[in-house]
């Protein structure tokens, strides 16, 4: 019973064993979907940066971190990063100076690259292996924050905005036993993104993000993974809030990692009336 107890306390998840095959006690990490919204994050405090800095000191030190990121969309391939140490890539035109010498020197992880390939391969997809691919603002901002020693080994996989919310889904799902590894899953886009309305905002924009944000979070949080599947067909202002796609299908690839679609709402925000910052944890 002590035993038990002290499991509970420590927030470690055991498989019905309880042990691995080699007499370890499991650890299992969430997904969690985050919106790494503007660049200046980085530089300037915000209730978004202060969550993510709670965040990552509220969780269990994962062994690794898989990404799936906004700005590493690949039309036609599934891509994954497989450099030893990639660099710090400022994707992004117009800002601070201060904001270009920033770097996040996280290193990469060959291995479980290797071992995430070869989960895609044998469910007959073609993955290929990029060692030049540096950490793009989606992941080097919000983990920064998160994990500022930068002492944890990434992995980005990348979305595909071309193939739909079906195919990024089918991403998460052969990932998800990763999570058994004690593997943390992020997947890090924005709950709206209309770059057009954020700079220019329109008379209602407000109320059509939250109208949006709040159509997700109903069936996220009820686990309710078909709407979400098909959201450009029924969710309200659709368009308006992702004008292209590639911010929103990361959450779809985090609930394919989930393994049942439910989330809870860990962080509710609005920038300038047009950013939905929330973040959701899939436990």
């Amino acid at each position: 019973m002590f035993f038990i107890t002290l499991i509970k306390f420590l927030g470690i998840t055991l498989n019905p064993a309880g042990i691995n095959q080699r007499g370890r006690i499991m650890k299992k990490q969430p997904a969690l979907f985050i919106s790494h919204g503007s660049p200046m994050m980085a530089i300037e405090e915000s209730k978004t940066s202060l969550f993510l800095q709670a965040l990552g000191k509220s969780l269990m030190k994962p062994k690794a971190i898989v990404v799936f990121s906004a700005h590493f969309d690949r039309v036609n391939d599934i891509v994954i990063t497989a450099g030893k140490q990639p660099k710090t890539i400022h994707d992004f035109f117009g800002f601070p100076k201060p904001l270009y010498k920033l770097q996040y020197q996280a290193h990469g992880s060959p291995e479980l690259a290797q071992q995430i390939a070869k989960r895609f391969q044998e469910a007959g997809l073609k993955p290929k292996l990029d060692e030049q691919q540096g950490w793009d603002h989606g992941v080097w901002i919000p983990l920064r924050l998160m994990f500022p020693k930068a002492d944890i080994p990434i992995v980005q996989v990348s979305i595909n905005s071309s193939l739909g919310a079906s195919h990024n889904y089918e991403y998460g799902k052969l990932l998800a036993s990763l999570r058994d590894e004690n593997i943390l899953i992020i997947g890090s886009g924005n709950i709206s993104h209309n770059l057009r309305e954020f700079f220019n905002p329109t008379f209602g924009s407000k109320q059509r993000v939250t109208a949006f944000a709040t159509w997700v979070n109903k069936h996220l949080s009820n686990g309710q993974v078909a709407p979400l599947l098909n959201y450009l067909d029924e969710a309200p202002d659709v368009l308006f809030n992702h004008p292209t796609q590639e911010h929103f299908l990361p959450l779809i690839a985090t609930m394919g990692a989930s393994g049942t679609g439910k989330a809870e709402m860990i962080h509710q925000d609005i920038e300038r009336d047009i950013l939905a910052m929330d973040a959701y944890r899939f436990n």
